[in-house]
C-alpha cells in the first residue's frame, strides 16, 4: 500500500506547491501595481509607471513559478523599436516569456475572449492591451488601426502570429494581422521563437511546471519593401524562419 500512496501523496504535495506558488506570483501583481502607480505619479508620466509594472511583473511571475529561460540572439530584443515581435504560442506562459523578454514600451494584441478574464484581462487593459475580435471583420480592421498608431507613437506590438495557443511543437499557420500592422506603421518585425514551452504547461493549462524554456530571437525583418500582392509569400518565408529555427536551434541569432 505505502509503495502506491507515497507517489500519489507525493504528487498531490507537488500540485499543492506549484497552484501556491502561481497565487504567489499573481498576487505580486498588486504591490507592483502600486509601484507602478507611484512611479507614474512622481514622474509625471503614466507610460513610465505601465514600464515598471511590464518590465518587473512577468519576471517575477516567472521566477517565483521557478521559470527560467536560455535566450539566443538576446542583442536583436534591443536592435530596433518600436517592433512587431512574434511568437509562436503553445500555452498560456508563453505570453509572459515573451513580455519579460521584451520588458518595456509596448502593448499586447490579445483575442477578444480574454477582456473578460478577470485577472489577464484586467492586467491587459491595464497596459493599454487591445483585444482583436476575429469574428467582425469590420472591428478587427478598426482595431488594427488602432494598433497602427500606438506603433507610430513609439510602442512595440507583442503578438502571437497564430491567433491562439495550440496543441503542437509545430507551428500552425499564421494570420496576416501582425504583419500588415508593421507594413502601416512601418516598424520591423522581430520573430521569438519558443522551443520547448510544453514542459512548462499543456495548452490549456494553468497548473505551472518548473523548468527552463529555450528561446531564439531572430534579427529583425523590415518590411520597407513590402507590398499586399506578396503578402503571402512573405508571411510564408517568416513563418519557414520558425520552422527552420526548430529545427535546428542556432547557437547565436
Amino acid at each position: 500500500m505505502t509503495a502506491i500512496t507515497a507517489p500519489l501523496g507525493s504528487h498531490i504535495a507537488g500540485s499543492v506547491r506549484r497552484q501556491a506558488a502561481l497565487v504567489a506570483g499573481f498576487g505580486l501583481a498588486v504591490p507592483l501595481a502600486a509601484g507602478a502607480l507611484g512611479v507614474g505619479l512622481l514622474s509625471g508620466s503614466r507610460r513610465r509607471g505601465l514600464n515598471f509594472f511590464a518590465s518587473t511583473w512577468p519576471q517575477a511571475l516567472l521566477a517565483t513559478n521557478g521559470i527560467r529561460f536560455t535566450v539566443v540572439g538576446a542583442q536583436n530584443l534591443t536592435a530596433q523599436r518600436p517592433a512587431v515581435f512574434l511568437y509562436n504560442h503553445r500555452n498560456r506562459v508563453d505570453p509572459f516569456i515573451a513580455a519579460a523578454l521584451v520588458r518595456d514600451n509596448w502593448i499586447k494584441i490579445a483575442k477578444k475572449e480574454l477582456a473578460r478574464d478577470p485577472i489577464i484581462g484586467t492586467l491587459l487593459k491595464l497596459n493599454d492591451g487591445v483585444f482583436l475580435d476575429r469574428e467582425d471583420t469590420a472591428a478587427a480592421v478598426e482595431t488594427l488601426h488602432e494598433v497602427e498608431e500606438r506603433a507610430k507613437e513609439g510602442l512595440s506590438i507583442l503578438i502571437a502570429p497564430e491567433g491562439t495557443a495550440l496543441e503542437t511543437t509545430g507551428v500552425g499557420p499564421f494570420k496576416k494581422g501582425a504583419f500588415r500592422i508593421a507594413m502601416a506603421a512601418g516598424i520591423p518585425i522581430v520573430p521569438i521563437v519558443i522551443r520547448n514551452a510544453e514542459i512548462i504547461a499543456a495548452r490549456d493549462s494553468m497548473e505551472i511546471n518548473p523548468g527552463t524554456v529555450d528561446v531564439a530571437v531572430l534579427p529583425p525583418i523590415p518590411v520597407d519593401d513590402w507590398t499586399l500582392d506578396t503578402l503571402a509569400d512573405r508571411i510564408a518565408e517568416v513563418r519557414q524562419l520558425y520552422l527552420d529555427t526548430l529545427a535546428d536551434w542556432p547557437t547565436e541569432a
